[in-house]
Parts: C-alpha cells; sequence; structure tokens
C-alpha cells in the first residue's frame, strides 16, 4: 500500500516482524560483512518505516536480548533498530 493511500490519509500502517539471524558459522571478514549487512538492514527497515509513516516491529530472533538475564546481547543490532527510528 502507498504512503499516499494510507498514512497520509490518517490511516495506520503496520509492517509485521522484521528481523534476521545472526549467522553462527562465520569467521573473520565474513562473520564482518554479515554484521554490518545485518545491521544496515535493521536500520534501514526502521528508518523506511518511520519515514513513511508506518510502524515496524522488530523480531529478535534469539541473540539481542539474553533472556535469561535480560540483558543486551547484541548491541549492535539494537543501536541499528534505534538509529534508523531516530532518522539518524
Amino acid at each position: 500500500m502507498k504512503k499516499k493511500q494510507s498514512a497520509d490519509k490518517g490511516i495506520p500502517f503496520v509492517i509485521g516482524e522484521f528481523g534476521a539471524m545472526q549467522r553462527t558459522n562465520l569467521t573473520g571478514d565474513a562473520l564482518k560483512l554479515h554484521l554490518a549487512s545485518r545491521a544496515y538492514y535493521f536500520k534501514y527497515v526502521s528508518k523506511q518505516a518511520i519515514a513513511n509513516g508506518m510502524f515496524a516491529f522488530f523480531r529478535d530472533t534469539g541473540g539481542l536480548i539474553n533472556r535469561n538475564n535480560y540483558t543486551v546481547s547484541d548491541q549492535q543490532a539494537l543501536d541499528a533498530v534505534i538509529q534508523g527510528v531516530n532518522g539518524l
């Protein structure tokens, strides 16, 4: 649905869950590229949703928050989502 058909008319639009699992089988440069690409994706989806008057729900696929002690396990991913939402 186009922005002019929803958000511009005050109709809320939600992007369901988005996310990308962290690959555990990569090392070295391949891992760095994977993590950077993942962060870019998180930031881009978040930023574009806000820019187009939409809401997007990030899905933690099991690596962002440690569910045993409720601490952040993947700061890079969290920062990317926050930066996207804040338009940075």
